[in-house]
């Protein structure tokens, strides 16, 4: 079978928000990658309702897919990205096919797929759009088999996949702030919906909130932000941050910079910093000229004597699914005469050289820690000679750089 599939998507509450919420001036939808908003294949004779979406999977390789779709509406607002698991299989002389999650229910007790009218000689390109919405988050397989004119069963097609996000509904356009319920906040882990810090109700209009940065340690953090109204919630919204722990001295000017750019101390972005109380304060870095992939961030600081201080760097990428992660989430501290590196989440993609600099940059001493490590201890022979801490990441050149508080 060539040319156009036919495939009703079903009734999810994710989707039929993203379809009716306003008057979509676009849909489009993808597969597995995804090309950039307003780049992805367009569905046409879409309106305000319920609706039969027809996708051309005609160059579509045989085997398991994730098919996407979203939609722009007339004041060019896009939707979140709604992900369902696709299978693309061909058989001969097909009759009957079911899929079934995890368990096997036994021959003929699965959910039946929907064939359509053909000439059962010919090859069958059956693309499937499978229901998740009843599972749970985590590991799941999906299998699939056929029976065919002569009642012969198929060998079983089986697919792991990973659902990570809840059937949670999900808003492509939030309500207005007089109609929200709940508005909460979290940072760098989502603790699930309803479980993030709440703020004070809003009122309708603009709105000052204040956050706690209680038990975040120095350095740089993701804060997300969503809103909730009847049942529905907004799409989470991510920006970087990094947390600032006051020292004795009196910070005047906080700035910072992206990747090889290095200007001159007092040439690069400044931070507000206005707002410190001599508590720990956090300042928003923007980001929005930046392009999707890898990025380094660079922080430096000036006291009230006029020094700056030495450049603290963490690694981050800008996705477009969820917007912005730091990559490695490294732990770094003095304990004991020692210096103790931590990475509990083990996001390291190899090994990672560990080198301890003085103040002009010299190397005093180099280690390697090894992938899957998650904790490594250096002794420190000279208790005020290292004041910078570089672990880069061997694999992707990516590097931490950091100042020994101790």
């Amino acid at each position: 079978m060539t040319g156009l599939r036919f495939l009703s998507l079903l009734a999810s509450v994710a989707l039929a928000a993203t379809l009716t919420a306003q008057s979509p001036a676009r849909v489009e939808f993808f597969l597995d990658s995804d090309p950039g908003h307003g780049r992805g294949t367009e569905v046409t004779g879409i309106h305000v309702g319920g609706n039969t979406l027809t996708f051309d999977l005609s160059e579509a390789t045989e085997g398991a897919h994730v098919l996407y779709v979203r939609t722009q509406d007339d004041e060019g607002r896009w939707s979140p990205t709604v992900a369902r698991p696709l299978l693309i299989d061909r058989f001969q002389d097909i009759v009957y096919v079911e899929y079934f999650f995890d368990a096997d229910p036994g021959m003929g007790r699965a959910t039946p797929v929907p064939l359509p009218e053909q000439d059962y000689k010919a090859h069958l390109e059956l693309p499937l759009l499978l229901d998740v919405g009843h599972l749970a988050l985590g590991e799941h397989t999906i299998t699939v088999r056929a029976r065919d004119r002569f009642d012969q069963w198929t060998d079983m097609l089986s697919r792991r996949f990973t659902i990570v996000e809840g059937t949670v509904p999900v808003d492509p356009d939030p309500p207005v702030a007089g109609d929200l319920a709940r508005i909460e906040y979290f940072f760098d882990t989502d603790p699930g919906y309803g479980m993030g810090r709440p703020l004070q109700h809003p009122s309708t209009g603009t709105n000052t909130y204040v956050m706690s940065f209680d038990g975040l340690e120095s350095g740089a953090h993701v804060l997300y932000l969503r809103a909730a109204a009847d049942g529905h919630w907004s799409p989470t919204v991510a920006r970087p941050i990094y947390v600032v722990q006051p020292s004795g001295r009196r910070i005047t000017a906080l700035e910072y910079y992206f990747d090889d750019t290095a200007p001159a101390p007092g040439q690069a972005m400044r931070a507000d910093i206005s707002a410190q109380t001599g508590e720990p304060f956090a300042f928003d870095v923007d980001i929005d000229a930046l392009s999707i992939g890898d990025h380094q961030l660079h922080i430096r600081v000036c006291d009230d004597s006029g020094t700056w201080s030495v450049e603290s760097s963490r690694p981050f990428t800008i996705t477009t699914a969820t917007g912005i992660r730091f990559t490695m989430p490294i732990a770094i501290s003095a304990r004991g005469g020692s210096l103790i590196l931590a990475d509990p989440s083990a996001v390291r993609s190899g090994d990672c050289q560990v080198e301890l600099l003085d103040a002009q940059g010299l190397c005093l001493h180099s280690a390697t820690w090894a992938q899957g490590q998650s904790q490594l201890a250096i002794p420190l022979a000279r208790r005020h000679a290292v004041i910078l801490v570089r672990v880069t990441d061997a694999a992707t050149g990516r590097y931490v750089l950091q100042k020994l508080a101790y």
